[in-house]
Protein backbone atom coordinates (compact mmCIF):
# COMPACT_ATOMS: atom_id res chain seq x y z
CA UNK A 1 0.00 0.00 0.00
CA UNK A 2 1.51 3.87 -0.91
CA UNK A 3 1.99 5.87 2.11
CA UNK A 4 1.76 9.00 0.38
CA UNK A 5 -0.53 10.08 -2.54
CA UNK A 6 -3.95 10.01 -3.50
CA UNK A 7 -5.58 6.51 -2.80
CA UNK A 8 -2.79 5.96 0.04
CA UNK A 9 -2.74 5.30 3.57
CA UNK A 10 -2.17 8.95 4.37
CA UNK A 11 -5.01 9.64 2.57
CA UNK A 12 -7.26 7.60 4.62
CA UNK A 13 -5.74 8.82 7.56
CA UNK A 14 -6.62 12.59 6.97
CA UNK A 15 -10.17 11.42 6.23
CA UNK A 16 -10.31 9.47 9.66
CA UNK A 17 -8.80 13.08 11.22
CA UNK A 18 -11.53 15.02 9.80
CA UNK A 19 -14.17 12.61 11.47
CA UNK A 20 -11.97 13.19 14.97
CA UNK A 21 -11.88 17.15 14.32
CA UNK A 22 -16.28 17.24 13.70
CA UNK A 23 -16.60 14.82 17.03
CA UNK A 24 -14.41 16.70 18.39
CA UNK A 25 -16.30 20.06 17.85
CA UNK A 26 -19.74 17.97 18.57
CA UNK A 27 -18.15 17.08 22.45
CA UNK A 28 -16.56 20.59 22.60
CA UNK A 29 -20.21 21.73 22.22
CA UNK A 30 -21.86 19.57 24.18
CA UNK A 31 -19.65 19.03 26.90
CA UNK A 32 -21.31 20.54 29.86
CA UNK A 33 -24.63 18.25 29.18
CA UNK A 34 -22.39 14.89 28.67
CA UNK A 35 -20.66 15.88 31.57
CA UNK A 36 -23.32 16.21 33.67
CA UNK A 37 -24.65 12.88 32.51
CA UNK A 38 -21.32 11.60 33.17
CA UNK A 39 -21.07 12.46 36.95
CA UNK A 40 -24.23 11.63 37.24
CA UNK A 41 -24.14 7.88 35.90
CA UNK A 42 -20.69 6.98 36.55
CA UNK A 43 -18.89 9.45 38.86
CA UNK A 44 -21.05 10.98 41.48
CA UNK A 45 -18.23 12.16 43.45
CA UNK A 46 -16.29 14.56 40.84
CA UNK A 47 -16.64 17.75 40.79
CA UNK A 48 -18.35 19.31 38.11
CA UNK A 49 -17.32 22.67 37.59
CA UNK A 50 -13.26 22.20 37.86
CA UNK A 51 -13.52 19.25 35.30
CA UNK A 52 -15.43 21.20 33.36
CA UNK A 53 -12.98 23.69 33.11
CA UNK A 54 -10.05 21.42 32.39
CA UNK A 55 -12.13 19.65 29.85
CA UNK A 56 -13.10 22.88 27.84
CA UNK A 57 -9.20 24.31 28.73
CA UNK A 58 -7.61 21.67 26.76
CA UNK A 59 -10.31 21.01 24.28
CA UNK A 60 -9.71 23.89 22.25
CA UNK A 61 -5.60 22.70 21.95
CA UNK A 62 -6.60 18.90 21.32
CA UNK A 63 -8.23 20.59 18.07
CA UNK A 64 -5.75 22.68 17.12
CA UNK A 65 -3.30 19.44 17.25
CA UNK A 66 -6.00 17.49 15.10
CA UNK A 67 -6.32 20.35 12.63
CA UNK A 68 -2.42 20.51 12.01
CA UNK A 69 -2.15 16.79 11.99
CA UNK A 70 -4.77 17.16 8.85
CA UNK A 71 -3.19 19.61 7.20
CA UNK A 72 0.38 17.73 7.39
CA UNK A 73 -1.23 14.38 5.91
CA UNK A 74 -2.60 16.72 3.47
CA UNK A 75 0.72 17.47 2.09
CA UNK A 76 1.08 13.91 2.29
CA UNK A 77 -1.39 13.11 0.42
CA UNK A 78 -0.26 15.72 -2.53
CA UNK A 79 2.91 13.97 -1.89
CA UNK A 80 4.82 17.24 -1.29
CA UNK A 81 5.88 16.44 2.71
CA UNK A 82 9.01 18.81 3.40
CA UNK A 83 7.58 21.81 3.45
CA UNK A 84 8.45 24.53 6.09
CA UNK A 85 4.86 24.91 6.49
CA UNK A 86 5.26 21.11 8.08
CA UNK A 87 7.67 22.19 10.43
CA UNK A 88 5.42 25.14 11.99
CA UNK A 89 2.48 22.72 11.73
CA UNK A 90 4.83 20.09 14.23
CA UNK A 91 6.27 23.56 16.58
CA UNK A 92 2.17 24.35 16.68
CA UNK A 93 1.27 20.36 17.61
CA UNK A 94 4.49 20.76 20.03
CA UNK A 95 3.31 23.87 21.99
CA UNK A 96 -0.40 23.04 22.36
CA UNK A 97 0.87 19.57 23.44
CA UNK A 98 3.00 21.50 26.20
CA UNK A 99 0.08 23.65 27.03
CA UNK A 100 -2.57 20.68 27.69
CA UNK A 101 0.23 19.09 29.65
CA UNK A 102 0.59 22.34 31.81
CA UNK A 103 -3.58 22.45 32.15
CA UNK A 104 -3.49 18.98 33.24
CA UNK A 105 -0.74 19.71 36.06
CA UNK A 106 -2.54 22.55 37.37
CA UNK A 107 -6.03 20.77 37.13
CA UNK A 108 -4.17 17.62 39.43
CA UNK A 109 -4.64 20.78 42.55
CA UNK A 110 -8.36 19.81 41.94
CA UNK A 111 -8.84 16.67 40.31
CA UNK A 112 -6.41 13.95 41.22
CA UNK A 113 -6.37 10.59 38.90
CA UNK A 114 -4.20 8.26 37.32
CA UNK A 115 -5.81 9.20 33.95
CA UNK A 116 -4.27 12.72 34.42
CA UNK A 117 -1.08 11.52 35.08
CA UNK A 118 -1.16 9.37 32.27
CA UNK A 119 -2.32 12.40 29.81
CA UNK A 120 0.52 14.80 31.35
CA UNK A 121 2.85 12.20 30.49
CA UNK A 122 1.27 11.23 26.73
CA UNK A 123 1.67 15.15 26.13
CA UNK A 124 5.31 15.82 27.69
CA UNK A 125 6.16 13.00 25.32
CA UNK A 126 4.20 14.99 22.39
CA UNK A 127 5.51 17.95 23.31
CA UNK A 128 9.29 16.80 23.02
CA UNK A 129 8.77 14.48 20.09
CA UNK A 130 6.85 17.19 17.77
CA UNK A 131 9.64 19.37 18.67
CA UNK A 132 12.19 17.17 17.68
CA UNK A 133 10.52 15.92 14.81
CA UNK A 134 10.01 19.67 13.43
CA UNK A 135 13.86 20.24 14.00
CA UNK A 136 14.52 16.85 11.85
CA UNK A 137 12.06 18.22 9.57
CA UNK A 138 13.82 21.32 9.04
CA UNK A 139 16.80 20.19 8.73
CA UNK A 140 15.89 17.92 5.95
CA UNK A 141 14.35 20.37 3.84
CA UNK A 142 17.79 22.83 4.57
CA UNK A 143 19.67 19.70 2.99
CA UNK A 144 17.06 19.05 0.20
CA UNK A 145 17.42 22.43 -0.67
CA UNK A 146 20.91 22.31 -0.61
CA UNK A 147 20.94 19.16 -2.90
CA UNK A 148 18.54 20.74 -5.41
CA UNK A 149 21.07 24.08 -5.56
CA UNK A 150 24.30 22.03 -6.42
CA UNK A 151 22.13 20.00 -9.15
Amino acid sequence: MKVTGKNSLSNFIEICLKIIFVIGIIIYITLPFLLSKYVELFNPVLDYIPALVILYVSGIPALIIVFKFIKIFNTLKQDNPFTMENVKHLKVISICSLIISIEYIIGMFFIVSIFEIILIAVFIIVWLGGYILSELLRKAIDYKEENELTI
